[in-house]
């Protein structure tokens, strides 16, 4: 199978899509305040946290499902515990249980995943196959019941969209426009998809939007491709990209990917973690792409052309249906297509 043939072709529905998660991200699914505080030694800590995904991945790599189970399981735990419900008194009571008892704190990590198993999977595993995967440490009773009080606690609200699903989203509106070899798209969607991956188990990404951690590994990703002509081409249409949708500002994506190329290569020197090139701010960099790239402006027309737009109740804009399909204009940019072999 080729790479490409896992991305939509469909922009009109890609672009409906994206809009209607990252509306998500401010409403149903929004979690940015932190629940770790470093200075309180009774707390778990940033660490635990890293193990017990690590623990998850183990799991689902063992029974061959989706590590996108485990960034789904994490987000519902890490809102859990961000925003406890405030009318479920056994919500807050397992809250603030499971930030200082280690094994509260493991037995809410299970439950999600067993829960996010059973909702995203086809073969789902029962809670005393769970039970007998943590080697009994819990039982099925018990496992079950913490699954209830954090579907209570989150209003049953546990499909969240994952930051490998955002960045799916954003490369494949850029599919159309963009003529590399296929074997650059599988890089760009398995270094992505790793970037991703990775960001799962850093805290610091349980504060961020998903949409911002799939844009930065993006960035990062291209930003390691060896040929400049990829890099400035898609990195073009990234920057037309963000000013159709209401993503986070350049600071914080500049500051995810750092955060993402420290994770990526632990052993650089902090100061060394991105090469001069990348220092500047995201803003910088999409605009040093821009310039160099003759046909931007005229896809920027075209892209925004294809758009409507409305705010929302909390003042974001987001696009609310295309007027027509973005492939209307890519007859109209034969002439300015960029096209590698």
């Amino acid at each position: 199978m080729k790479p490409t043939e896992n991305l939509s072709r469909d922009t009109e529905a890609v672009a409906a899509s994206l809009s209607a998660m990252i509306k998500r991200e401010f409403t149903s699914y929004s979690c940015y305040e932190g629940y770790l505080n470093p200075s309180d030694p009774t707390m778990v800590t940033a660490d635990d946290r890293k193990k017990l995904v690590d623990w998850c991945y183990g799991v689902v790599d063992h029974c061959q499902f989706s590590r996108e189970r485990v960034a789904s399981a994490m987000e519902m735990v890490d809102r859990f515990l961000s925003k406890p419900s405030n009318n479920s008194t056994d919500a807050a009571r397992v809250c603030d249980e499971a930030l200082r008892d280690h094994s509260k704190f493991q037995l809410l990590a299970i439950a999600a995943l067993y829960s996010s198993v059973k909702v995203h999977e086809r073969v789902a595993l029962s809670s005393d196959l769970f039970s007998e995967i943590c080697s009994r440490s819990y039982t099925a009773e018990e496992i079950e019941a913490m699954e209830r009080t954090l579907l209570n606690g989150l209003s049953w609200r546990c499909n969240a969209p994952t930051a490998h699903q955002v960045g799916l989203s954003i490369l494949s509106l850029i599919l159309p426009y963009v003529d590399i070899p296929e074997v650059t798209w599988g890089f760009l969607m398995d270094e992505m998809k790793y970037l991703t991956e990775l960001a799962v188990q850093e805290y610091f990404f349980s504060t961020q939007r998903a949409s911002t951690t799939a844009l930065a590994a993006i960035f990062n990703v291209v930003n390691d491709t060896s040929t400049k002509e990829p890099r400035e081409a898609i990195g073009a249409f990234l920057r037309v990209i963000m000013e159709c949708f209401d993503f986070d500002d350049s600071e914080q994506i500049t500051a995810a990917r750092r955060r993402l190329h420290f994770l990526a290569k632990p052993d650089t020197e902090e100061d060394e973690i991105i090469d001069e090139e990348s220092l500047e701010s995201l803003e910088e960099f999409v605009q040093t792409i821009t310039a160099s790239n003759s046909s931007s402006s005229h896809l920027k027309r075209g892209l925004e052309g294809h758009f409507c737009y409305e705010r929302d109740e909390l003042d974001h804009e987001q696009v609310v249906s295309p007027s027509s399909s973005l492939r209307d204009i890519s007859s109209e940019k034969q002439d300015s297509s960029v096209h590698f072999c």
